[in-house]
């Protein structure tokens, strides 16, 4: 299911190095930018739901194992995979489209100015008599 999303700067930085972390090491993972905003959902859901079930607790802890599964439901969910593979081929169409349209705006004949009548010599106002 698609949705509009407007993420913070402060937020989109956290989700881009955390993408970030995954590609680096021995066996790098691309996880692409939904997958990682699901993922940071669902963590932020589970700390939430888990502070207001025991408002009693000043700490909220969740378990690692927890952090684990969700990476991995997401990570390896198919269905969010072709729908990213589809966003990606959807924003290479409307690139095209966009290029095709500007460069059929360019080639097209503007029309071309008339040519303005030769400069006739004008008679001298005042302040140019004083000033000559």
């Amino acid at each position: 299911m698609r949705r509009s999303l407007t993420v913070t700067p402060e937020n989109d930085k956290k989700i881009l190095l955390t993408k970030g972390r995954f590609l680096t090491g021995d066996a790098p993972f691309d996880i692409d930018y939904t997958t990682m905003v699901n993922i940071f959902i669902e963590l932020g859901h589970k700390v939430m739901s888990s502070a207001w079930n025991d408002s009693d607790n000043p700490n909220v802890i969740i378990n690692k194992n927890e952090i684990i599964e969700s990476f991995k439901k997401h990570f390896f969910n198919d269905e969010l995979k072709e729908e990213a593979v589809g966003d990606q081929v959807a924003e290479i169409i409307f690139k095209k489209l966009v290029q095709q349209s500007n460069l059929s705006t360019t080639q097209q004949q503007t029309p071309s100015l008339p040519e303005a009548a030769p400069e006739q010599p004008s008679t001298p106002t005042k302040k140019q008599k004083y000033i000559a």
